[in-house]
């Protein structure tokens, strides 16, 4: 019987959470939490800059996480002292994971 290789989230922790206004995001005072999911990061390739470039945004970092089944592109993620917005969620069922595509928004205090 062949056994299921695990993947390991090791780089980091990646903070997911909802905007609460339209404005601006200048703050964490500004975004709702929800989640936080171990992550690993990924190399950008050619294809994802590409994709990024169609929908007027620079991909400035590519992680894995599990899927958590409810990801969507509205959200944030928040790693470190670093908020970013969602550009695009590629979503591997065969290893149950999410890609996430992100785009810096600003650095935080």
């Amino acid at each position: 019987m062949l056994k299921k290789k695990m993947s390991n989230y090791n780089d980091g922790i990646v903070k997911l959470y909802k905007r609460t206004t339209e404005k601006n995001i200048r703050s964490l005072e500004d975004l709702e939490y929800l989640s936080k999911l171990a992550f690993d990061e990924k190399t950008v390739r050619q294809q994802d800059i590409e994709l990024a470039m169609q929908k007027d945004k620079k991909i400035t970092l590519k992680i894995a996480t599990p899927d958590d089944g409810d990801m969507d592109t509205s959200r944030c993620a928040v790693i470190g002292k670093v908020i970013y917005g969602i550009i695009h969620i590629d979503r591997n069922r065969q290893k149950n994971e999410l890609y996430f595509y992100l785009q810096e928004i600003r650095k935080i205090d």
